[in-house]
Protein backbone atom coordinates (compact mmCIF):
# COMPACT_ATOMS: atom_id res chain seq x y z
CA UNK A 1 0.00 0.00 0.00
CA UNK A 2 1.33 3.43 -0.92
CA UNK A 3 0.67 6.51 1.20
CA UNK A 4 0.78 9.98 -0.27
CA UNK A 5 1.34 12.85 2.14
CA UNK A 6 -0.18 16.19 1.16
CA UNK A 7 1.37 19.03 3.19
CA UNK A 8 -0.60 21.90 4.64
CA UNK A 9 -0.52 24.88 2.30
CA UNK A 10 1.37 27.77 3.83
CA UNK A 11 1.21 31.15 2.14
CA UNK A 12 3.54 33.99 3.15
CA UNK A 13 2.83 37.60 2.29
CA UNK A 14 3.16 41.05 3.81
CA UNK A 15 0.07 42.11 5.68
CA UNK A 16 -1.05 45.08 7.63
CA UNK A 17 -4.64 46.02 8.36
CA UNK A 18 -5.60 49.38 9.81
CA UNK A 19 -8.05 48.83 12.63
CA UNK A 20 -9.69 50.81 15.38
CA UNK A 21 -7.92 51.45 18.65
CA UNK A 22 -9.64 51.27 22.00
CA UNK A 23 -8.82 51.18 25.67
CA UNK A 24 -9.94 48.51 28.04
CA UNK A 25 -11.31 49.51 31.45
CA UNK A 26 -8.64 49.64 34.11
CA UNK A 27 -9.24 46.91 36.65
CA UNK A 28 -7.55 45.81 39.84
CA UNK A 29 -5.20 43.02 38.72
CA UNK A 30 -5.52 39.48 40.00
CA UNK A 31 -2.27 38.49 41.73
CA UNK A 32 -1.35 35.01 42.96
CA UNK A 33 1.48 34.45 45.42
CA UNK A 34 2.87 31.07 46.41
CA UNK A 35 4.68 30.65 49.71
CA UNK A 36 8.10 29.04 49.91
CA UNK A 37 6.88 25.94 51.79
CA UNK A 38 4.35 25.07 49.11
CA UNK A 39 6.96 25.67 46.40
CA UNK A 40 9.50 23.35 48.08
CA UNK A 41 6.89 20.61 48.43
CA UNK A 42 5.97 20.86 44.76
CA UNK A 43 9.61 20.90 43.70
CA UNK A 44 10.21 17.68 45.63
CA UNK A 45 7.09 16.11 44.14
CA UNK A 46 8.17 17.14 40.64
CA UNK A 47 11.61 15.63 41.13
CA UNK A 48 10.10 12.35 42.21
CA UNK A 49 7.60 12.24 39.36
CA UNK A 50 9.79 13.30 36.42
CA UNK A 51 12.25 11.08 34.63
CA UNK A 52 14.02 12.89 31.82
CA UNK A 53 17.32 12.71 30.01
CA UNK A 54 18.96 16.04 29.27
CA UNK A 55 22.12 16.81 27.33
CA UNK A 56 25.44 17.20 29.09
CA UNK A 57 25.82 20.63 30.62
CA UNK A 58 22.07 21.20 30.97
CA UNK A 59 19.94 20.96 34.09
CA UNK A 60 16.20 20.38 34.36
CA UNK A 61 14.44 22.04 37.30
CA UNK A 62 11.05 23.42 38.24
CA UNK A 63 10.74 27.19 37.82
CA UNK A 64 6.98 27.73 38.20
CA UNK A 65 4.25 25.56 39.66
CA UNK A 66 0.84 24.88 38.15
CA UNK A 67 -0.72 27.16 40.78
CA UNK A 68 0.96 30.12 39.10
CA UNK A 69 0.59 28.90 35.52
CA UNK A 70 -2.70 27.01 35.15
CA UNK A 71 -3.40 25.48 31.72
CA UNK A 72 -0.96 27.58 29.64
CA UNK A 73 -1.33 27.72 25.86
CA UNK A 74 1.35 30.08 24.52
CA UNK A 75 4.44 31.39 26.31
CA UNK A 76 7.10 34.04 25.89
CA UNK A 77 9.75 35.75 28.05
CA UNK A 78 10.73 39.39 28.43
CA UNK A 79 14.22 40.78 28.88
CA UNK A 80 13.81 40.81 32.68
CA UNK A 81 13.27 37.04 32.80
CA UNK A 82 9.53 37.19 33.44
CA UNK A 83 7.40 34.54 31.74
CA UNK A 84 4.12 35.45 30.02
CA UNK A 85 1.47 32.86 29.25
CA UNK A 86 -1.95 32.87 27.64
CA UNK A 87 -4.81 30.95 29.17
CA UNK A 88 -8.21 30.25 27.63
CA UNK A 89 -11.64 29.98 29.19
CA UNK A 90 -13.41 29.99 25.83
CA UNK A 91 -12.21 26.51 24.94
CA UNK A 92 -14.48 25.09 27.63
CA UNK A 93 -17.67 26.13 25.81
CA UNK A 94 -17.30 28.94 23.29
CA UNK A 95 -14.61 27.57 20.97
CA UNK A 96 -16.09 24.62 19.11
CA UNK A 97 -14.42 21.56 17.64
CA UNK A 98 -16.15 20.44 14.44
CA UNK A 99 -15.68 16.79 15.43
CA UNK A 100 -18.31 17.34 18.08
CA UNK A 101 -20.71 19.05 15.66
CA UNK A 102 -20.58 17.02 12.48
CA UNK A 103 -23.97 18.34 11.38
CA UNK A 104 -22.30 21.74 10.98
CA UNK A 105 -19.54 20.44 8.73
CA UNK A 106 -20.98 21.25 5.28
CA UNK A 107 -22.06 24.74 6.29
CA UNK A 108 -18.75 25.39 8.03
CA UNK A 109 -16.64 24.46 5.02
CA UNK A 110 -18.70 26.89 2.94
CA UNK A 111 -17.91 29.89 5.15
CA UNK A 112 -15.71 32.41 3.36
CA UNK A 113 -15.12 35.12 5.96
CA UNK A 114 -15.24 35.81 9.68
CA UNK A 115 -18.52 37.65 9.15
CA UNK A 116 -19.93 34.52 7.49
CA UNK A 117 -19.00 32.59 10.63
CA UNK A 118 -20.62 35.25 12.81
CA UNK A 119 -23.82 34.98 10.75
CA UNK A 120 -23.71 31.18 11.03
CA UNK A 121 -23.39 31.34 14.82
CA UNK A 122 -26.21 33.90 15.08
CA UNK A 123 -28.46 31.68 12.99
CA UNK A 124 -27.48 28.43 14.71
CA UNK A 125 -27.86 29.97 18.18
CA UNK A 126 -30.78 32.27 17.44
CA UNK A 127 -32.87 33.16 20.54
CA UNK A 128 -35.91 31.39 19.09
CA UNK A 129 -33.87 28.16 19.00
CA UNK A 130 -33.10 28.32 22.71
CA UNK A 131 -34.93 25.10 23.52
CA UNK A 132 -33.11 22.98 20.96
CA UNK A 133 -29.82 24.54 22.10
CA UNK A 134 -30.43 23.84 25.77
CA UNK A 135 -27.29 21.64 25.69
CA UNK A 136 -25.24 24.86 25.59
CA UNK A 137 -24.92 26.58 28.99
CA UNK A 138 -26.76 29.83 29.67
CA UNK A 139 -23.57 31.70 30.46
CA UNK A 140 -25.10 35.17 30.74
CA UNK A 141 -27.96 33.91 32.94
CA UNK A 142 -30.76 35.42 30.87
CA UNK A 143 -32.66 32.09 30.63
CA UNK A 144 -32.02 31.95 26.87
CA UNK A 145 -29.51 29.64 25.20
CA UNK A 146 -28.36 31.77 22.29
CA UNK A 147 -25.32 33.28 20.58
CA UNK A 148 -24.93 35.93 23.28
CA UNK A 149 -23.74 33.15 25.59
CA UNK A 150 -20.71 32.88 23.26
CA UNK A 151 -19.72 36.44 24.23
CA UNK A 152 -19.25 35.88 27.96
CA UNK A 153 -16.09 33.84 28.59
CA UNK A 154 -12.73 35.56 28.23
CA UNK A 155 -9.11 34.63 27.66
CA UNK A 156 -6.25 35.77 29.86
CA UNK A 157 -2.58 36.78 29.86
CA UNK A 158 -0.53 36.14 33.02
CA UNK A 159 2.94 37.39 33.95
CA UNK A 160 5.01 35.07 36.15
CA UNK A 161 8.04 36.36 38.05
CA UNK A 162 10.62 35.47 40.66
CA UNK A 163 10.07 38.42 42.99
CA UNK A 164 12.63 37.42 45.64
CA UNK A 165 15.43 36.34 43.31
CA UNK A 166 15.78 32.76 44.53
CA UNK A 167 15.44 31.22 41.09
CA UNK A 168 11.84 30.05 41.55
CA UNK A 169 8.73 31.93 40.40
CA UNK A 170 6.54 32.98 43.34
CA UNK A 171 4.19 35.57 41.86
CA UNK A 172 1.73 35.53 38.97
CA UNK A 173 -0.23 38.59 37.81
CA UNK A 174 -3.16 38.57 35.44
CA UNK A 175 -2.28 41.45 33.11
CA UNK A 176 -5.15 40.96 30.66
CA UNK A 177 -8.65 39.51 30.81
CA UNK A 178 -10.39 40.13 27.49
CA UNK A 179 -11.47 38.69 24.13
CA UNK A 180 -15.11 37.67 24.50
CA UNK A 181 -16.56 38.41 21.08
CA UNK A 182 -18.77 35.57 19.86
CA UNK A 183 -16.32 34.90 17.00
CA UNK A 184 -13.17 34.87 19.13
CA UNK A 185 -11.08 31.71 19.00
CA UNK A 186 -8.53 31.08 21.79
CA UNK A 187 -5.38 33.07 22.55
CA UNK A 188 -2.80 30.78 20.96
CA UNK A 189 -0.04 33.27 20.16
CA UNK A 190 1.94 35.69 22.32
CA UNK A 191 5.01 37.82 21.65
CA UNK A 192 6.50 40.09 24.32
CA UNK A 193 8.68 43.10 23.49
CA UNK A 194 10.05 45.90 25.66
CA UNK A 195 7.35 48.36 24.66
CA UNK A 196 4.35 46.15 23.85
CA UNK A 197 2.83 42.67 23.79
CA UNK A 198 1.20 40.92 20.84
CA UNK A 199 -1.60 38.41 21.34
CA UNK A 200 -3.05 36.37 18.51
CA UNK A 201 -6.64 35.26 19.01
CA UNK A 202 -8.77 34.79 15.92
CA UNK A 203 -9.93 36.79 14.16
CA UNK A 204 -7.23 39.33 15.15
CA UNK A 205 -3.61 39.87 16.00
CA UNK A 206 -3.60 42.53 18.73
CA UNK A 207 -0.85 44.90 19.82
CA UNK A 208 -1.28 45.67 23.52
CA UNK A 209 0.39 48.26 25.70
CA UNK A 210 0.66 49.21 29.35
CA UNK A 211 0.03 52.96 29.29
CA UNK A 212 0.53 53.79 32.98
CA UNK A 213 3.40 51.55 34.13
CA UNK A 214 1.38 49.12 36.27
CA UNK A 215 2.15 46.14 33.97
CA UNK A 216 -1.58 45.76 33.11
CA UNK A 217 -2.24 45.79 29.37
CA UNK A 218 -4.83 48.54 29.13
CA UNK A 219 -4.65 49.54 25.46
CA UNK A 220 -5.16 47.29 22.45
CA UNK A 221 -5.04 47.76 18.69
CA UNK A 222 -5.75 45.18 16.02
CA UNK A 223 -2.90 45.16 13.51
CA UNK A 224 -4.46 42.43 11.36
CA UNK A 225 -7.87 40.79 11.17
CA UNK A 226 -9.68 38.10 9.20
CA UNK A 227 -8.39 34.89 10.81
CA UNK A 228 -10.45 31.85 11.92
CA UNK A 229 -13.00 31.71 9.11
CA UNK A 230 -14.63 28.36 9.73
CA UNK A 231 -15.20 25.97 12.59
CA UNK A 232 -12.54 23.29 12.43
CA UNK A 233 -10.48 21.22 14.82
CA UNK A 234 -9.86 22.78 18.20
CA UNK A 235 -6.31 24.06 18.61
CA UNK A 236 -5.84 24.93 14.93
CA UNK A 237 -5.89 28.66 15.60
CA UNK A 238 -3.25 31.41 15.62
CA UNK A 239 0.17 30.48 17.02
CA UNK A 240 3.92 30.94 16.72
CA UNK A 241 4.14 34.72 17.00
CA UNK A 242 7.71 35.93 16.58
CA UNK A 243 9.69 38.96 15.46
CA UNK A 244 12.41 38.76 12.85
CA UNK A 245 15.44 40.98 12.37
CA UNK A 246 13.43 43.07 9.90
CA UNK A 247 11.26 44.28 12.80
CA UNK A 248 8.10 42.69 11.42
CA UNK A 249 5.81 40.28 13.25
CA UNK A 250 5.25 36.76 11.92
CA UNK A 251 2.69 34.14 12.93
CA UNK A 252 0.66 31.29 11.54
CA UNK A 253 -2.83 29.86 11.67
CA UNK A 254 -4.02 26.33 10.97
CA UNK A 255 -6.68 25.15 8.58
CA UNK A 256 -9.51 27.16 10.15
CA UNK A 257 -8.38 29.67 7.56
CA UNK A 258 -8.10 33.34 6.82
CA UNK A 259 -9.63 36.01 4.58
CA UNK A 260 -7.32 39.01 4.66
CA UNK A 261 -7.20 42.46 3.09
CA UNK A 262 -4.00 44.52 3.00
CA UNK A 263 -3.83 48.29 3.36
CA UNK A 264 -3.46 48.41 -0.40
CA UNK A 265 -6.85 46.73 -0.80
CA UNK A 266 -5.45 43.39 -1.96
CA UNK A 267 -7.51 40.42 -0.76
CA UNK A 268 -6.07 37.02 0.13
CA UNK A 269 -8.69 34.31 0.62
CA UNK A 270 -7.69 31.00 2.21
CA UNK A 271 -10.81 30.08 4.21
CA UNK A 272 -9.93 26.39 4.57
CA UNK A 273 -6.14 26.51 4.55
CA UNK A 274 -3.31 27.31 6.89
CA UNK A 275 -1.21 30.41 6.27
CA UNK A 276 1.87 32.17 7.60
CA UNK A 277 1.67 35.95 7.56
CA UNK A 278 3.92 38.94 8.14
CA UNK A 279 2.79 42.32 9.41
CA UNK A 280 4.19 45.63 10.47
CA UNK A 281 3.99 45.79 14.28
CA UNK A 282 2.05 49.06 14.33
CA UNK A 283 -1.34 50.00 12.99
CA UNK A 284 0.13 52.34 10.37
CA UNK A 285 2.57 51.42 7.65
CA UNK A 286 6.23 52.40 8.04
Amino acid sequence: MRFVFKPLLLITFSLIVISCQNKNPIETPVVIYEDSTAIREKIQSAREGVSAIVADGLKLSLWATDSLAPDPIAMDMDNAGRIYITRSNRNKNSEFDIRGHRDWMTASIGLQSVEDRRAFLHETFAPEKSKENSWFPDLNNDSIHDWQDLAVQKDEVWMLEDSDGDGIADKSTQILNDFNDEVNDVAGAILVRDEDVFVGIGPDMFRLKDTNGDKILDEKTSIATGFAVHIGFGGHGMSGATQDSDGKIYWGIGDIGANLTTVDGETHKYPNQGVIVRSNPRWKQF
